[in-house]
């Protein structure tokens, strides 16, 4: 066996890694939205040869191998795991190597995990929601199996959840150590069951937003980021293309930005609402050229667990969630408070182990009745701390939204982004007063 040590840190007790609870493992689901991937048999037979394609550019990693998973074949075409709740890990990923440099742009090397999101899809197949968690959250990170030669990384106590994917990465070298690690990492502390993992490089995300010719956004106040491939945007309703959109995702420090990764968070949860609506509303799924050129650009940015790469059963889950709508996707991210050993880091919250408990039993994390409401509550007006939803109903006209620390971890729904110059100018106003 092969050990690789991690950088200095406070070590705890050796741990074996988590391994997951049930049998069901061809998970399929692709990056953004599910519904995407159903198109493929909407357009018809003729897209089986460009969906052959399609499967080819994706990278799988045999996670059965490396955690011992029992396979599943899967009993319905038409929904490989139907009667099943998903949970998926879905990573963006900002290696410094190939295409993926020019986008990051810092100079630096090695592989880290930028963004780091749970996608659960419902059994009824009625919900999708997304539970981000802040890369600065402070875990225990396990002694972490990450390839099939035995490699394990060594385990570490109060460590900063990003240094999961890094710790893998480093070890291997890949992408596939980094998600695995991080993988055993999420199973371990919040005793959720994972079914698949899809991580996502910034050169591919950038060009998933060039694909649908941008995503229109609404940008609430200036903001001027060096760090972020120089990033300038002044307030206003805007279409955001390529780098751009790719440099608002990520931006961090500069005018209009308050350095946190809970803030970018936000933006991130905005953009990825914001292609929603695009591929909903604006026929995406329905038109056989625009999907076709939207899959090719989201299939080559993908490295996922290989039980992701079928393209049966791609098509077969697709296809079960063809109906949902924005409001049927929500948003959430992991209660947190500020950790209090090193104030630029966060631990979760006490009420996070109400979120994990209803994903564990699939149950929704916004109530029905409330979703779509503009108006949101904090539990805390000094800090990024807060329970689950406590949305008021209203109408489901998209107005101003509350402003970014209430919305932290209170949960939205794409349908409550703006996606309208009126709501924009609402949201800009709500933003500067």
């Amino acid at each position: 066996m092969t050990t690789a040590t991690p950088p200095a840190s406070d070590d705890g007790p050796a741990r074996p890694p988590a391994h997951a609870r049930a049998a069901h493992t061809h998970r399929l689901v692709k990056v953004v939205a599910l519904v995407v991937v159903g198109a493929v048999a909407a357009v018809g037979s003729g897209a089986w040869a460009l969906a052959r394609h399609y499967q080819g550019n994706v990278t799988g990693v045999n996670v059965e191998a490396v955690l011992g998973k029992p396979t599943h074949t899967p009993d319905d075409p038409n929904d490989p795991d139907a009667g099943h709740d998903l949970n998926i890990l879905v990573l963006g990923s900002d290696s410094r190597a190939g295409d993926n440099a020019e986008e990051v742009g810092d100079g630096e090397k090695g592989q880290r995990s930028d963004t780091a999101m749970i996608l659960h899809l419902s059994a009824d197949r009625k919900r999708i929601e997304v539970v981000s968690i802040p890369r600065d959250s402070i875990v225990d990170i396990p002694a972490c199996k990450v390839d099939t030669k035995g490699t394990t990384t060594r385990a570490t106590h109060a460590d900063m959840f990003n240094n999961a994917f890094a710790y893998g990465a480093d070890a291997t070298g890949s992408i596939a150590g980094g998600a695995l690690c991080t993988w055993q990492t999420v199973e371990q502390d919040t005793g959720l069951h994972l079914d698949g993992f899809v991580v996502v490089d910034f050169a591919g995300f950038a060009g998933m937003i060039d694909a649908l010719d941008g995503v229109p956004m609404c940008i609430t106040r200036h903001i001027d980021s060096p760090n972020a491939n120089h990033l300038v945007l002044d307030p206003g309703w805007q279409t955001l293309k390529g780098k751009k959109a790719l440099g608002y995702a990520r931006a961090r420090e500069g005018k209009g930005l308050d350095g946190s990764d809970t803030s970018r968070i936000l933006r991130q949860q905005e953009m990825v609402g914001a292609m929603v609506n695009k591929l909903v509303d604006q026929n995406v799924l329905t038109s056989a050229p625009k999907l076709l050129n939207f899959l090719d650009a989201a299939t080559k940015s993908l490295t996922t667990s290989s039980n992701l790469s079928s393209l049966k059963n791609l098509v077969g889950l697709g296809w079960s969630v063809r109906h949902l709508s924005p409001d049927d996707v929500v948003f959430l991210t992991i209660p947190y408070e500020q950790y209090p050993l090193n104030h630029n880091r966060v631990q979760w919250a006490p009420s996070a182990t109400g979120v994990w408990k209803k994903l564990k039993e699939d149950k929704p994390l916004v109530a029905s009745e409330t979703k779509g409401s503009s108006t949101h509550s904090s539990a805390s007006s000094t800090s990024g701390s807060t329970t689950p939803s406590t949305k008021t109903p209203s109408t489901k006209m998209p107005t101003a939204p509350a402003t970014p620390k209430n919305r932290a971890t209170d949960g939205i729904d794409a349908s409550e982004i703006p996606s309208t110059k009126a709501a924009c100018e609402a949201a800009i106003t709500a933003a500067q007063s």
